[in-house]
């Protein structure tokens, strides 16, 4: 009888384990089929300004704080694509980074001063433990950023 108990035990904690993995939704169901690449929409970012779309990419960093952001990997030489809410509209797990997404909502451009670039990159920084040197940034950039109401992380 223990060995039954143990067992149910076992196959009850591995089944919670394998739900951590599990896709997880945000907002209402939306169409992944027409998603378009951060790289597509990195390349022509005008075309894509205020107009709803639907963005799939990798996730390489989530809001440690509240789970209110998450940024797309990018290319070296271009700029952030970050995916932003309301605190507390979607709170995104820390454990999303490095899986896939899609994301369904509008692009923002907001173009930033060299020390408005120097502040938010520390604070970036500073939020994921990383080290920053402010020497290093030399010049300005826009921070594109998405507003979801929907986000589907694979």
């Amino acid at each position: 009888m223990k060995k039954i108990g143990i067992f149910a035990l076992v196959l009850a904690l591995s089944s919670l384990s394998t739900l951590s993995f599990a896709s997880q939704s945000f907002g209402p169901k939306f169409d992944t089929s027409q998603s378009v690449t951060v790289q597509q929409v990195l390349a022509k970012p005008t075309e894509f300004l205020a107009k709803p779309f639907t963005v799939q990419g990798k996730i390489d960093a989530v809001c440690q704080k509240k789970g209110c952001w998450m940024q797309f990997e990018t290319a070296a030489d271009q700029p952030t694509f970050r995916l932003k809410v309301k605190d507390g509209d979607m709170v995104f797990p820390v454990s999303a980074k490095g899986k896939n997404a899609y994301a369904h909502g509008s692009l923002k451009a907001k173009p930033m001063s060299l020390e408005q670039t120097k502040i938010y990159l520390k604070h970036r920084a500073e939020e994921q433990g990383e080290a920053f040197d402010p020497a290093a940034v030399t010049s300005a950039v826009t921070l594109y950023q998405f507003e979801p109401a929907s986000v589907f992380i694979e």
